[in-house]
């Protein structure tokens, strides 16, 4: 049985790898990290599931996606990352500046994502 810091760290890697399959545009794995009843709201208000997001990651010219925020928090079996992701493109601009915030759920011993809801922040 893991550790709350086990746990934590473990969310905090499912997290950092969400982004790096994104930037590659890889959905291998994002068919574990998201579980199959995944739903989450997108910046515009819109649903999204896992279905919708594996069709593809639309992450052409994606540089970079990175976190200048993020905070991991794990309450039994549902972990929570919030903070703040920037993607950055290949000619040096920002493109997406967003708030996020992640629900992680512990079910049969393995981690997944079961939700999302991301909040833009404006692009100067």
């Amino acid at each position: 049985m893991g550790t709350q810091a086990d746990d934590e760290a473990q969310v905090l890697r499912m997290d950092n790898e969400w982004n790096e399959a994104y930037r590659r545009r890889d959905r291998s794995p994002l068919a574990h990290i998201l579980a199959d009843d995944f739903t989450g709201l997108t910046a515009s208000g819109g649903p999204i599931t896992k279905a919708l997001l594996m069709i593809n990651p639309s992450a052409q010219g994606v540089k970079s996606v990175t976190f200048s925020e993020q905070y991991v928090c794990v309450f039994g079996g549902a972990g929570i990352s919030r903070g703040r992701l920037q993607i950055g493109m290949e000619d040096g601009r920002i493109a997406i500046d967003q708030r996020f915030l992640r629900v992680f759920a512990k079910r049969g011993g393995i981690w997944q994502a079961v939700s999302v809801a991301v909040t833009p922040i404006a692009v100067s």
